[in-house]
């Protein structure tokens, strides 16, 4: 998933990564993301394992990647297979930028390369990648980025997946103008692999997000036991449904002749089943109005892009305000009662304590470690009798520290 937005702000934070759930991203490139190291690491929360960082020297520019924690991806060096890049460009012409970028790409030797998390502040073509077109000459940025593209044999996914059509990723409100400048930019290897990549809604940034799918999919993670939200308690509604539905089931199994223990079991499974029709219910209906303003957004835009004009322009932004109201109270409401869990569980040990205590423990963790003869362990045995072998000779009489090397190779999730 490439998205651009400015998430400083905690709420907007919550709503990206709950969009991105939402979608079932495994991947997530984001540009623009104005935090600081600390801020980026904040984001490694709900469905996010791990998050691949580069702040600017203030909370501006910035970019990240986020990664599912049901991938198995463990960092152990520099990837020389796979690359997976996340560029934001400057927003002026800049002509140290792309032959920089194209050196320390080169400097990777991999036909696997993925480039994305625009925005790149420049087209590919403006005849086509832009409504409508400004100017009929190239840019000097698009020139640096037709040379960079031949130079590393990359290729613009959505372009090459939809050679026919016409969408756009940015409107200029002062130009009234569409532009694609946000894209992935994928190598022939990895170009073979694309299932599909589409550009979708622009819903809560002032970008539409381009999805890139690429096979072969992953499984999904195993579901989690059921818990019932306390929070349901603190709604009239569900109160009044919840003690209809437990008068219904006394009135109609509790008779002299059933057994009180078996009666309460039954019960309580009963109620169970209520609890769970009554959040599927509203979680059902929450998921029918966003898709609704959703919908409404897409459709909108789609005519807005085609016959601007002023009154398209204020129903696309009532329309994308409803949403954001919406998706706001969702997170404020997830804020609310992690705070209330976290307040609740404290120091005390259990699950949270324990995912927060094995967090600690993988990011202190050796991955492999160098011997003597300068060969790279990575099995527990081996990196045992090397810390072993090591610690030896630091405590023996005969032992020369300036002869005994080790090396902490990665300590990371």
């Amino acid at each position: 998933h490439n998205i651009k937005n400015r998430i400083n702000n905690v709420i907007k934070r919550l709503n990206i990564l709950t969009f991105l759930k939402k979608e079932n991203t495994k991947i997530a490139l984001l540009s623009e993301t104005h935090l600081t190291d600390n801020e980026h690491l904040k984001l490694r929360r709900n469905w996010v394992g791990q998050v691949f960082y580069s702040s600017h020297n203030s909370k501006s520019r910035g970019a990240a990647i986020l990664i599912h924690h049901s991938l198995p991806f463990t960092l152990e060096k520099t990837m020389k297979h796979i690359l997976i890049g996340c560029i934001y460009g400057p927003n002026l012409y800049e002509a140290t930028f792309f032959p920089k970028l194209l050196l320390d790409i080169a400097s990777v030797h991999t036909p696997y390369i993925v480039l994305g998390g625009g925005d790149f502040n420049c087209i590919h073509d403006p005849c086509v990648d832009q409504s409508p077109p400004r100017s009929t000459t190239t840019s000097r940025k698009s020139l640096r980025l037709r040379e960079f593209c031949q130079d590393l044999e990359l290729y613009d996914t959505w372009r090459v997946t939809n050679p026919r059509e016409r969408d756009y990723t940015f409107f200029s409100q002062p130009h009234q103008t569409f532009s694609q400048i946000d894209f992935f930019l994928s190598s022939r290897m990895v170009l073979d692999r694309v299932s599909n990549c589409s550009i979708s809604t622009c819903t809560i940034s002032d970008r539409s997000p381009v999805i890139l799918c690429i096979s072969p999919p992953y499984a999904d993670p195993a579901s989690r036991h059921w818990r019932m939200n306390p929070s349901l308690l603190s709604y009239p509604s569900f109160i009044d449904y919840i003690t209809d539905q437990w008068n219904f089931f006394m009135d109609t199994n509790k008779t002299p002749d059933v057994n009180p223990s078996l009666l309460w079991e039954t019960a309580k499974a009963f109620i169970r089943g209520s609890v769970i029709s009554y959040t599927t219910a509203q979680k059902k209906a929450a998921i029918k109005e966003q898709l609704h303003l959703e919908r409404k957004i897409q459709q909108t835009e789609l005519q807005f892009k085609n016959t601007p004009s002023r009154a398209l322009s204020k129903k696309l932004e009532a329309a994308r305000s409803a949403l954001n109201q919406l998706l706001t109270k969702q997170a404020e409401s997830s804020i609310f009662f992690a705070k209330n869990r976290l307040y609740q569980s404290g120091n005390k040990p259990g699950r949270l304590l324990a995912r927060l205590t094995k967090g600690r423990m993988e990011a202190n963790t050796f991955s492999s470690l160098q011997d003597n003869n300068r060969d790279r362990q990575h099995k527990t045995t081996d990196i045992n009798k090397v810390m072993r072998e090591f610690y030896q000779k630091l405590y023996s009489s005969e032992c020369n520290s300036s002869d005994v090397k080790i090396t902490n190779f990665l300590s990371g999730a």
